[in-house]
């Protein structure tokens, strides 16, 4: 069988979960590998980067393919991968069929079946997974030198109808969700760049590797997220459908959700039902549950709340969906027409851009809390983090909200002031902190320390007021992270 081993190229990062691919298949069983993540965020790179040397055969799901169509395509390259192009003119109407001629096929030797895009493959049904339970327990699992990766870019998909079913849950089955780039992956990804450049590249468009490879390929960052995401064919102004379909194919509320909070910095889901026109039950639930298993949404409540609090939130937290719709979106058919084409650094308002990447920096500084914890030394403390509001602050100052407080065990309330600001901080911001902390409650009359965590520091008239106990930069962040 003419199989071609994949070549190894330098690889960055995911040396944790290379590992976990490592062990999986260091056995003396066959085992069966369930991988999913978004979309770009590098599951191909991983797979054949770690497990490439194993003769690996990779078979890809076709988008929209019906059954009939699904079998063709992976039968052509089983073909292909086995250098045997007779079996191109076979045809298999199940895939209970494939499955059972596809096991004589690597009953004996080291082998990986690489399956990508399950969710297409499948078609969203449980048929491809039901029928491939039969052959893994009655033919592939008797050979122990064989992997089975199961991939897909629908991690809903992928949990719902795979994890969570159980269908091949045995001690050889192995979950690993892949996420993006953590901030130092980024910054050895992006070498080249300053870690100022680096910041606004991860909030932009997050640690997607396809997308940090993009912005890497231009002069600065901000050029490239220009020419990508105006210019007629830009990369970054078409990847948003493909997004949604390699992840729901065209559930249309999945889509409106993602839209309505686009228009909002947070929505309750009272006002996403009154969006949807629909009521509130299990349906809306499982919506939006996909929505976070795919890493687009957050739910979030307050530090001091329950997670079932009828306070509860959601904001779209994907980076790139939530630049997308800031500034692609509102001029989709200037970009179209190629309006920004000579000069598409135009498009993008500075202004609005130097706000927008503040509010990121928000959620990265909540995402992050550990980062922040551990700068400030109480990392081995119990606490717990999130954003502040209540009842009161959310019904008489609807745009009130502390965006990172760490409760303590050791009795200190830590609360930060986030400003992702061009220059230093100045002392203006001082009395807009002394207006939040005047509307907190401090319960449990705990000691308050007071942090500004900021991209460049304090001005000296800042620093002379000796107001924040901590002041946390950019450095301290890339140092510590």
């Amino acid at each position: 069988m003419a199989t071609q081993l994949i070549e190894k190229k330098e690889f960055i990062g995911r040396t944790f979960e290379m590992g976990q691919l490592t062990d999986a298949v260091s056995t003396d069983e066959a085992s069966v590998l369930i991988v999913y993540g978004r979309r770009r965020v590098g599951k191909t790179e991983l797979i054949e980067h770690t497990l490439g040397q194993r003769h690996l055969v990779k078979l890809e799901g076709i988008e929209n393919g019906d059954r009939e169509a699904q079998l063709y395509r992976v039968v052509l390259q089983l073909s292909k991968a086995l250098g045997q192009p007779h079996l191109s003119k076979m045809v298999f109407s199940t895939w209970f069929e494939l499955f059972d001629f596809m096991a004589d096929c690597f009953a004996e030797g080291e082998w990986t079946l690489y399956f990508e895009e399950v969710q297409w493959l499948a078609e969203y049904k449980d048929e491809f997974i039901a029928d491939l339970k039969y052959a893994w327990d009655n033919r592939f699992r008797h050979n122990p030198n064989l992997a089975i990766v199961l991939c897909g870019s629908s991690p809903s998909f992928m949990i719902n109808h795979i994890v969570h079913s159980k269908a091949l849950y045995n001690r050889s089955t192995y979950e690993l969700h892949l996420r993006e780039f953590s901030l130092q992956e980024t910054r050895l990804f992006m070498s080249n760049r300053s870690i100022h450049e680096v910041m606004d590249a991860y909030l932009t468009v997050g640690g997607i590797p396809e997308y940090l490879k993009r912005l890497s390929a231009h002069s600065s960052v901000k050029i490239g997220i220009c020419e990508l995401s105006f210019k007629q064919q830009g990369f970054l102004s078409h990847e948003y459908q493909k997004i949604f379909i390699s992840s729901f194919a065209d559930n249309v509320h999945y889509q409106s959700i993602i839209e309505f909070l686009s228009r909002h910095k947070f929505a309750t889901r009272k006002e996403i039902e009154k969006h949807l026109k629909v009521t509130g039950g299990g349906k809306l639930t499982d919506i939006l549950s996909d929505l976070e298993l795919c890493g687009f949404i957050e739910r979030y409540v307050p530090y001091q709340a329950s997670k079932n609090s009828l306070l509860v939130r959601y904001c779209i937290t994907d980076n790139y969906l939530q630049f997308y719709y800031k500034f692609i979106h509102p001029i989709a058919d200037k970009v179209s027409n190629g309006d920004y084409n000579e000069n598409p650094m135009q498009a993008l308002n500075n202004e609005s851009y130097t706000k927008w990447l503040g509010f990121a920096f928000e959620r990265f500084c909540r995402k992050f809390h550990r980062i922040i914890a551990k700068i400030l030394g109480f990392s081995a403390v119990q606490y717990s983090s999130g954003v502040f509001f209540n009842r009161e602050t959310a019904s008489n100052q609807k745009g009130y909200q502390i965006d990172l407080i760490f409760d303590r065990a050791d009795k200190v309330l830590t609360i930060c002031e986030i400003k992702y600001l061009q220059g230093k901080a100045g002392a203006d911001i001082i009395d807009e902190f002394e207006d939040k902390l005047n509307a907190l409650p401090n319960r449990h009359n705990k000691t308050i320390e007071k942090v500004l965590i900021t991209a460049n520091g304090a001005s000296d008239s800042l620093i002379a007021r000796a107001y924040f106990d901590r002041i946390i930069t950019l450095e301290d962040i890339f140092t510590v992270s």
